[in-house]
Formats: C-alpha cells, sequence, structure tokens
C-alpha cells in the first residue's frame, strides 16, 4: 500500500489530476505520480465528468475555521517586526485589532518564524576598559587646571595649544600637508 502524506489540493494538482486522466492513465497511476491520494484523484474525475468535461471542478473549501490573518496582513507584521525587532505582540498595530493578542502570538512564532529572545545581560565597561580608565586617571591626576586647558579634544588625535609650530600637532596630524597644517593651526588658535 502507498503511503500518502495528504495536503491541501491546489488548482495545480486539480489541473495534473484531469490532464493525466485525459491522456488516458489509471487511476493509480495518476495518484503515485501527483501525489495526490487516490480517493481524492477519483473524486475530483468523477466531478469533472460531471461538470461536462470542459471545465475543471474548483477546490473544494478547507475544513475548519477561517484564519483571522490573510497573508497580506502577515506580510504588514513580517515587515514591522523586522524594522523594530524590538516590538512585542502586545504592540499590534490597529490593523490587528479585531485579533486577540494569543492569536497575534501564534501568527508571530508560527506562521512568520519570529522566536521570542531576550537579551543578554552585559556589564556597561568590561574589565580591560575599566583598567585603561584607571591607568588614564592616574597618568593625568597631576596636571593642574591651566594645563588642562591648553588641551585642545577631537575624535581624531589631541592637540596641544601653543606658539610654536614644532608642538602644535600630534604625529597624525604631521603626516598632513601644508596647507591642511594651516588650516588646523587656524582652527587652534580661534
Amino acid at each position: 500500500m502507498l503511503e500518502m502524506s495528504r495536503r491541501v489540493t491546489t488548482r495545480d494538482d486539480i489541473a495534473a489530476v484531469i490532464a493525466l486522466y485525459k491522456a488516458n492513465h489509471v487511476l493509480r497511476e495518476i495518484s503515485a505520480q501527483t501525489g495526490v491520494a487516490l480517493r481524492v484523484g477519483q473524486n475530483l474525475v468523477k466531478r469533472f465528468r460531471d461538470l461536462g468535461e470542459d471545465e475543471l471542478p474548483a477546490p473544494l473549501p478547507k475544513s475548519g475555521r477561517l484564519k483571522l490573518l490573510s497573508p497580506r496582513t502577515l506580510k504588514v507584521i513580517s515587515r514591522q517586526v523586522r524594522s523594530n525587532p524590538s516590538l512585542t505582540a502586545r504592540e499590534k498595530p490597529r490593523l490587528l485589532s479585531h485579533v486577540s493578542l494569543r492569536c497575534v502570538q501564534q501568527a508571530l512564532h508560527d506562521d512568520l518564524g519570529f522566536k521570542s529572545f531576550r537579551a543578554r545581560r552585559k556589564p556597561l565597561l568590561t574589565k580591560r576598559q575599566k583598567e585603561n580608565r584607571v591607568k588614564f586617571c592616574k597618568k593625568y591626576e597631576v596636571w593642574d587646571l591651566e594645563t588642562w586647558r591648553s588641551e585642545l579634544w577631537s575624535d581624531e588625535a589631541t592637540f596641544s595649544v601653543t606658539g610654536s609650530n614644532e608642538g602644535w600637532c600630534s604625529s597624525k596630524a604631521k603626516r598632513l600637508s601644508e596647507a591642511q597644517r594651516k588650516h588646523y593651526k587656524v582652527l587652534i588658535e580661534v
């Protein structure tokens, strides 16, 4: 006996069964080739003959309760969750006002494949960052307020504000062209 996995019979399945029936194939062959159960194939052929053999029978309505969320609504939900991963089922849009919280949770998990995750707890600073901060503090704890005021901080380098050409910039700034150095010097003097 053939073991069949039962699935919903689509319009493509119906067309394949009827095409093979018109080509004078036996129902067992049709069932084996299309994957449609033998009994379903027999019913489709019977309905096809009853309709007059010029149109395909429509798929029968599925049993069970209709789904509350259409495929289009599921796409909207999926897009919203992808754009904001921290969104929860409780924060459902007005589009889903007729749907319960549990229904939205099941749609997110079962239909869309989203799993529930909680961010891992991490320290704000690593051990190495803490050590580097302590080193920095100990290195510069002897500086007075005037020394700190003579320093100019940026995201690229630290600049000492002095009158001489030699000590006005860091090693990275020394690699700059003469025009760029003048520009930095003007910025520092302002």
